[in-house]
């Protein structure tokens, strides 16, 4: 089940860092039931030391970004996400082309080929996607503001 946003929602903003990241996956892991700061914190500290303020903090900022939304109040509060996982992979990835790529896709998967050995199967399901792909319009990029 997709977590879209509202209508009223902030459109996700930015990147993740590993920290954000890490959290997100557990809140995708946790569904349309959501999970709350406590159930993150625990989350975490199962694969290394995270104290409670630092994942609370975290959670704030993804929901000041609009990564997260919350349900509920105080202790009980359920946070969301408001992409599901593919969606915000997609947005992500195609951010990172943008500004590291200049929008080329064919600069990304060039740098993905030069720069490691793919499998056969990985390369017959790259030859697939590519095969099924309809062209798109070239994506325009948002003036920097400031």
């Amino acid at each position: 089940m997709a977590h879209l946003p509202p209508d009223d929602s902030p459109t996700p903003d930015g990147t993740l860092t590993g920290t954000q990241l890490e959290l997100m996956e557990a809140v995708w892991a946790a569904g349309a039931a959501g999970i709350t700061v406590a159930d993150l914190w625990q989350a975490l500290s199962t694969r290394r030391p995270v104290a409670r303020t630092t994942v609370l903090t975290t959670v704030q900022r993804l929901e000041k970004r609009g990564w997260l939304r919350r349900s509920g109040i105080g202790r009980t509060a359920q946070y969301l996400a408001t992409l599901d996982r593919s969606a915000a992979a997609g947005r992500l990835a195609a951010g990172f082309v943008d500004e590291f790529f200049a929008g080329s896709a064919t600069d990304l998967v060039s740098s993905l080929l030069g720069s490691r050995r793919l499998r056969k199967s990985e390369l017959a399901r790259l030859r697939k996607l590519l095969d099924e792909e309809e062209p798109t319009p070239p994506r325009t990029r948002r003036k920097e503001q400031g």
